[in-house]
């Protein structure tokens, strides 16, 4: 069974989606709560399977941030993304702070369920909407850098600029840095298989990566700060 909580301020938005996850005969609710300080209360006690936020919450990214680090386990889908520059902002930082997925806004919910089986079997849900905001989100970001966590030897700690990478080579190795596989990179893009293929290998050779492993979980936002700001 693939237990459920529900994020969102507004009760009569939040109950509604409740009452359709409730409906589907693989899931469950385990709570839905209005604000992401009772949610933590909730994961705590014991980690659902996904987490569904909604983006009208405010401070979302610190909030994603701060799911992945109580409940490592549960998958976080972000959902009611619009098309503003707020929101392509968000979801970058989000997807940087270990998001699963996204919904947008004009996405009817039979889309968020399928959205939360996807994202339970390792993939990473994200509407053409979605994808063309992280794509002209990362174009505004000329100076994105990437950095090293710990574990990493051999030079691969030190950060390293990424200007020289193209902006469809940056939004490439955003969607990489999520866990995507080519396929699905090339899926949500609109481009060959192979052409992620050939954009990942300038990727890794333009910042010095040994392979596409070191890449996940190596993005650090530009101006907008780390993975935990909202801006």
């Amino acid at each position: 069974m693939i237990e459920v909580v529900v994020i969102a301020p507004v009760r009569a938005y939040r109950e509604a989606m409740a009452a359709v996850v409730e409906r589907a005969s693989d899931m469950s609710v385990l709570s839905h709560v209005p604000s992401t300080t009772e949610a933590l209360a909730a994961v705590s006690r014991r980690q659902p399977t996904a987490v569904l936020l909604d983006f009208s919450v405010g401070e979302v990214a610190e909030a994603v941030a701060s799911l992945r680090r109580t409940a490592p386990s549960s998958r976080v889908i972000g959902m009611g993304i619009n098309e503003t520059r707020a929101h392509a902002e968000a979801v970058v930082r989000c997807a940087v702070a270990g998001a699963s997925g996204f919904v947008d806004a004009d996405q009817p919910l039979i889309d968020l369920l399928a959205a939360v089986r996807v994202s339970c079997v390792g993939q990473s849900p994200c509407s053409p909407r979605v994808a063309a905001l992280l794509l002209q989100t990362m174009q505004r970001r000329p100076d994105t850098t990437w950095a090293g966590g710990p574990g990493h030897g051999g030079g691969m700690g030190a950060s390293r600029p990424a200007a020289s990478l193209t902006p469809r080579e940056r939004t490439v190795a955003e969607l990489a840095s999520r866990g995507l596989t080519n396929r699905q990179i090339a899926r949500q893009l609109f481009i060959g298989e192979s052409t992620v293929k050939s954009h990942i290998h300038s990727v890794l050779t333009k910042l010095g990566l040994r392979g596409r492993e070191d890449i996940v979980g190596r993005l650090v936002g530009g101006p907008a700060g780390d993975a935990g700001s909202t801006g």
